[in-house]
């Protein structure tokens, strides 16, 4: 696994201790998180409690900063039920730090379900290294994996500002190439661009996300979306009045 360390502005893990009657919540925020309202947003419509073996991860991107999150990840602690419990860790970076972040997520996406392992493990070590540590230490750099395999040019590319895909291979592989050559200050730098891996999301959830960000890319394992879905306003009603006809 080839990684980069990569300074941190902010860092929050969404967890569970393992006393009764303390349910998940974000126990640990350190730093300075501009965009963590937001990002949580997308976490509790889209990441939350969702079925599926996927890669359950979003980038956030807005005007100087830019939010990655990565879920369901495996800790090594049991709760008093003695059943695993879950991390989410989300990261805040300076835009300098944009080419790692999507970089990292694409590496995600691209990854066999073996080959992902690692990593669940590489930012479930970081996750539960700040659940463990003290209030108000000082945030370490985060190793973020660097691209070494590079996605299919020969599948066509993403060109819809908002859109919904099946998460197939095929597109989980799309949607790499497209994170890796994503410009955003050539896009707009007045503009808010995400991406969502998740699992069964519906499509009715994806137009949420979509009207929260001005660009958007979001993988769902949902039957709703087994083509292609512009998020566009208007486009997803139309969708509708189609299903009801047929």
């Amino acid at each position: 696994m080839v990684v980069k360390p990569v300074v941190l502005l902010g860092a929050a893990v969404h967890t569970r201790n393992n006393k009764p009657g303390q349910d998940y919540d974000w126990f640990i925020k350190v730093g300075d998180m501009q965009l963590f309202e937001n990002m949580d947003k997308i976490y509790r419509v889209a990441l939350r409690d969702i079925g599926g073996e996927v890669p359950r991860l979003a980038v956030l991107i807005d005007g100087q900063r830019v939010g990655f999150l990565m879920g369901e990840l495996p800790s090594p602690r049991m709760d008093h039920s003695n059943r695993v419990i879950y991390d989410t860790l989300y990261l805040e970076f300076d835009t300098q730090y944009q080419r790692s972040v999507l970089h990292a997520a694409a590496v995600l996406l691209l990854c066999s379900k073996n080959t992902y392992k690692p990593h669940e493990q590489h930012f479930t070590d970081y996750a539960e290294m700040l659940f463990q540590t003290a209030p108000g230490t000082h945030l370490p750099p985060i190793k973020l994996p660097v691209v070494h395999k590079q996605p299919n040019f020969n599948l066509e590319p993403i060109n819809t500002k908002k859109l919904a895909l099946f998460s197939n291979p095929e597109n989980r592989n799309r949607c790499a190439r497209y994170l890796i050559n994503f410009d955003y200050k050539n896009n707009n730098t007045n503009n808010t661009f995400s991406f969502v891996s998740t699992g069964r999301v519906s499509l009715e959830k994806c137009q949420q996300i979509a009207d929260l960000n001005d660009e958007c890319v979001l993988l769902t394992l949902s039957s709703e979306v087994q083509s292609e879905q512009n998020l566009k306003k208007g486009q997803l009603s139309r969708f509708k009045r189609i299903l009801k006809l047929t």
